[in-house]
């Protein structure tokens, strides 16, 4: 297993990861530089502009959550969730986060949905690197 996960490709991980962060910190970030920030800005909220970028900004984060949803299984998910809990229980302990401040919860929030969405877009490619299965979708409108 460890032979088969040093001859995956690190650049599939961290392009899948760097796809799930354009969308999740481009639809929204504490900043202040993000889709829903241009959106609240605007006077007027049923431009064309407006709604085709909120609708393709919520189709990108629903698109890259189903995708990780259906490779990540509830199995994965509940697993990466306990992952995910124990990793902003130390960064809170450490003091590399406050519960005192809203933005660095909503950063710690926005890193890990998109580590979430990453891996989730990864785990087919990972899976098939660790165990040599390839992982495929029965779909029910195919006859055999």
């Amino acid at each position: 297993m460890l032979q088969a996960l040093k001859s995956s490709s690190p650049g599939v991980l961290i392009t899948r990861m760097f796809i799930a962060a354009v969308v999740v910190f481009g639809s929204y970030n504490p900043s202040g530089t993000s889709i829903f920030h241009w959106i609240k800005g605007r006077d007027n909220y049923t431009d064309a502009w407006v709604i085709l970028v909120a609708i393709l900004a919520i189709l990108a984060n629903f698109v890259l959550l189903v995708a990780a949803w259906k490779a990540l299984g509830k199995l994965g998910t509940i697993v990466l969730a306990i992952l995910f809990a124990a990793l902003v229980y130390l960064a809170l302990q450490e003091g590399w986060a406050s519960q005192d401040s809203p933005e660095t919860l909503q950063w710690l929030a926005l890193i890990l949905y998109t580590g979430f969405l990453g891996i989730g877009l990864a785990g087919a490619t990972i899976w098939r690197r660790a165990t040599g299965q390839v992982i495929t979708d029965e779909a029910p409108d195919i006859d055999h």
